[in-house]
């Protein structure tokens, strides 16, 4: 049993050491800071502060679209491999985000197109937090008069 709780402890505190704070207090104060302990740090003040509250008032820096917050989501579990198939402008994983963001297929093209032609905004470094690359595409979208109705909080 206690081989049990020490695996079970292990495996939160692993799981929370790679989370992405995302947006919230967390996310602010934390900004810009990389590695396990901004991140751990982050998490647990959006615990202590409340994430959920900023994130369904949309306020501290929380977007309230659920498409937006399901992309987040895709991007932490397949991160790599979503910035390769941005680099390329295609692939299973790019079609991925594309739906979990609800575009359009007459659409998608120009999803494609905007962030393979954008992708050093997306990921300036080798270091780019997934956070970071969803705020990039993000801001993108929302300059763009035909998919910005795809992040309206």
């Amino acid at each position: 049993m206690k081989k049990f709780i020490a695996g079970t402890l292990i495996m939160g505190a692993s799981t929370l050491a790679l989370a992405q704070p995302g947006c919230g207090v967390g996310a602010m104060v934390w900004e810009g800071q990389s590695g396990v302990v901004p991140h751990v740090l982050g998490a647990t003040t959006n615990g202590v502060a409340s994430q959920t509250v900023s994130m369904s008032l949309g306020i501290v820096g929380c977007d309230t679209s659920e498409e937006v917050q399901s992309m987040a989501l895709l991007m932490d579990a397949r991160g790599p491999q979503i910035a390769a198939d941005i680099s390329r402008g295609s692939g299973e994983n790019l079609e991925a985000m594309a739906v979990s963001l609800g575009i359009d297929k007459v659409d998608r093209e120009a999803f494609y197109q905007i962030l393979t032609q954008n992708f050093s905004l997306i990921y300036p470094d080798q270091d780019t937090t997934s956070g970071e690359a969803v705020r990039a595409i993000v801001a993108l979208l929302e300059s763009d008069q035909t998919l910005s109705k795809y992040v309206a909080a």
